[in-house]
């Protein structure tokens, strides 16, 4: 009986191993019995694991690999076979789980990898003879198919399965064996390589090292299917069906030579060509540029000789600007986007990172001196106005792109205390992502000082008294994100990762909201140290002052400080908030804070609890002087927060007018009150003071 659920047990792995077998080989172009002749072997999960202790158990494909002779290849004499696992299903365990992208092939640790050389052809004259072109391509499967097709193809284990430089190996040994002179070569790469600088990588210097060796390499580029997002040859061979020989030599016809290429390559290796909107841009500088004056100037002297293929089927070739063909060359090194991702790789989800990197390394150092001209400039503060301040400076450092919804203006009638020179050892530390900004750069219709940048100085930019400069400070301050536009570049939006430091003479500088989140004010009341100081300080500061202060922000404890909160409320900043303030904007403060004391005529109070706009003009203005209107005064009111009954509707009174009714006394008794209620309040109050007019 146990012999008996043995057996059925064994029926079962096997038909398992089977059917896993069969379908891979499958979607790759080949069969059961290929893989008899190519020696390849069908794994249990436990025949898997005994190979070798770092494999996994799991069903799997044993690749045997040998030589242009038909021996078993070998790394060195005396060692075992070379071969690889293809593993065909996936880990179950914990590490497979937890693994983003678990391994599909393996081989034994410290083997140097090996060409595949399928069964299917004779290799030992293939080697000798430069007259039979051969294909190269990626994997196992890929070159068997195309060898069972009739094309000689080496599949690497990987892109740079060619050598092995770790071990000294320039070009693998079995590799050697071949007579590459004048021999043409197609490289066959799986398509992923038009995006992966890697692996182009891989296959320029694959082809440069074959060339060296009197090879004629060619580049053969697989066309997209619409199922795939990778495309291998496998795949699209058997996509082709029975048209599958004659698409393959089609695309080995129409192969571009890779050393005719090179100039393309070269531009690859300079600039990427960005999608939307539509843009070169150059990887190492930074600097972006129109396609227009990237063909037509910058790069107007670099030629290509482009390969024109005949009706007859001839080639000839023709000079043609390499600018020109690279923006249209499928092979060009593109991107989707254009982002700006501080602490992040220079690409990320298929977006060019424009951030620079920092302008500093941090490093442990002196920061007296730091301390020494924060301390004098928050001589007098509120206790805790400078730990928020140095906690502001901090957050953006330790959490590199982050969007502070508040700013800081320092501000002072006195000149050369160092207001700005907080921002500029700041600015050390953010390097190129940091610039200094004038107030007419706001109002400019090209804000390339915002590109790339993560903090701002704004010397001496006001809010003044104007709502709609105040409004567009707000606006920038908090914005997620940031069109770019630069003259003569097509317009890109980024995320805003720009926080703004502001310094000024003047008390009045910024137009501020009583209820204002956003603004850190701090007045500089104390006049400048000596001049000795700031001699030392600058010194200081560029010989290793500012990685000092970068590693001390790095490590600041930064408590509860909120990057989406509000800013911490000085007393400078209701002073400011005064300073800024209309005489309607004062009245109507007063109006709300104490209303008993501002609703008088002469000796006479006004009792009443609710007013329309035109009651209270006449009460502002009575004579008429100022030009304030009712409408002025009801946009005051409401900036304010003044709250009106009946949400704001007009309520009818018993004489048949109607009017909009804010409340300016006893808010929680009126704010539910019904329009019947709010007219018998107003009814009531009339008649006891008929004859008077308010």
């Amino acid at each position: 009986m146990a012999r008996s659920k043995t057996s059925k047990s064994s029926t079962t792995i096997d038909s398992a191993i089977l059917q896993l077998a069969s379908d891979k080989l499958k979607s790759s172009g080949l069969t059961l019995e290929d893989a008899k002749l190519l020696g390849i072997e069908l794994l249990s999960r436990e025949q898997t694991s005994q190979l070798n202790p770092s494999f996994r158990p799991l069903m799997s494909l044993k690749f045997r690999y040998f030589g242009t002779k038909g021996e078993p290849m070998s790394d060195s004499p005396g060692r075992n076979p070379f071969y690889r696992i293809r593993y065909l299903e996936q880990s179950t365990d914990f590490s497979g789980l937890v693994e983003r992208k678990s391994p599909r092939y393996v081989q034994e640790p410290d083997t140097t990898p090996g060409p595949y050389l399928p069964k299917f052809c004779d290799w030992k004259s293939l080697s000798a003879e430069s007259g039979r072109p051969l294909i190269v391509t990626e994997g196992e499967l890929k070159a068997a198919l195309a060898c069972k097709l009739g094309f000689p193809a080496i599949g690497l284990g990987g892109v740079h399965s060619w050598r092995a430089l770790k071990k000294g190996v320039e070009l693998l040994p079995e590799l050697l064996l071949f007579n590459w002179v004048k021999r043409y070569v197609y490289i066959c790469f799986d398509s992923d390589f038009r995006t992966n600088p890697n692996v182009c990588n891989a296959l320029i210097e694959l082809s440069e090292d074959l060339h060296r060796r009197g090879a004629y390499c060619h580049l053969v580029s697989l066309p997209d299917l619409d199922n795939l997002e990778k495309v291998g040859l496998d795949d699209y061979l058997v996509a082709m069906k029975n048209a599958a020989t004659d698409r393959l030599n089609q695309l080995l016809h129409e192969a571009e030579p890779i050393g005719l290429t090179k100039p393309l390559f070269a531009l690859n290796d300079r600039y990427s060509y960005v999608k939307d909107p539509g843009l070169i841009i150059n990887r190492q500088t930074g600097t972006k540029i129109s396609p227009n004056a990237f063909k037509d100037h910058l790069e107007a002297g670099a030629n290509y000789q482009e390969r024109v293929v005949r009706p007859d089927g001839t080639v000839s070739y023709k000079a043609v600007s390499a600018a020109a063909h690279w923006i249209k060359w499928p092979l060009r090194f593109s991107v989707e986007k254009l982002t700006y991702s501080p602490g992040q790789p220079r690409i990320v989800d298929d977006c060019f990172n424009v951030w620079k990197g920092w302008g500093v390394e941090q490093k442990k150092g002196d920061v007296k001196p730091f301390f020494k001209l924060v301390d004098h400039l928050f001589t007098g503060a509120e206790p805790t106005a400078k730990e928020w301040f140095l906690r502001w400076c901090a957050y953006p450092l330790q959490h590199p792109g982050v969007k502070l919804f508040s700013t800081v203006l320092l501000h002072g009638v006195e000149q050369g205390t160092g207001k700005s020179l907080v921002a500029y050892t700041l600015g050390q530390i953010y390097g190129e992502n940091f610039t200094e900004i004038k107030q007419m750069d706001l109002y400019s219709g090209f804000n390339d000082w915002a590109e790339a940048r993560q903090l701002i100085l704004g010397d001496d930019i006001t809010g003044s008294n104007n709502r709609q400069d105040a409004d567009l400070l707000k606006k920038l301050i908090t914005q997620k994100k940031i069109r770019i536009n630069i003259k003569y570049v097509p317009g890109y939006e980024v995320p805003d990762c720009i926080n703004y430091f502001f310094t000024s003479n003047q008390p009045d500088a910024f137009f501020l909201e009583d209820k204002d989140r956003r603004s850190f004010i701090h007045e500089v009341t104390v006049g400048a140290l000596s001049d000795d100081f700031y001699v030392d300080y600058d010194l200081w500061l560029n010989t290793g002052g500012a990685a000092a202060v970068f590693h001390y922000l790095l490590n600041l404890d930064l408590g509860d400080f909120n990057p989406a909160g509000k800013a911490y409320r000085t007393n400078a900043k209701e002073r400011m908030i005064d300073n800024t303030r209309s005489d309607l904007a004062t009245w109507v403060r007063r109006l709300i804070e104490v209303p008993d004391a501002v609703l008088r005529v002469g000796d006479i109070k006004i009792t009443k609890d609710l007013f329309t706009s035109r009651e209270l003009l006449h009460l502002y203005d009575p004579a008429g002087k100022t030009g304030t209107t009712a409408n002025g005064l009801a946009r005051e009111l409401r900036r304010a927060g003044v709250k009106q009954v009946c949400e704001g509707l007009p309520v009818k009174l018993a004489d048949g007018d109607q009017g909009r009714f804010y409340i300016i006394r006893h808010v929680d008794k009126w704010i539910k009150s019904t329009s019947a209620v709010v007219a018998k309040h107003v009814f009531d109050w009339s008649t006891k003071n008929i004859g008077k007019k308010y």
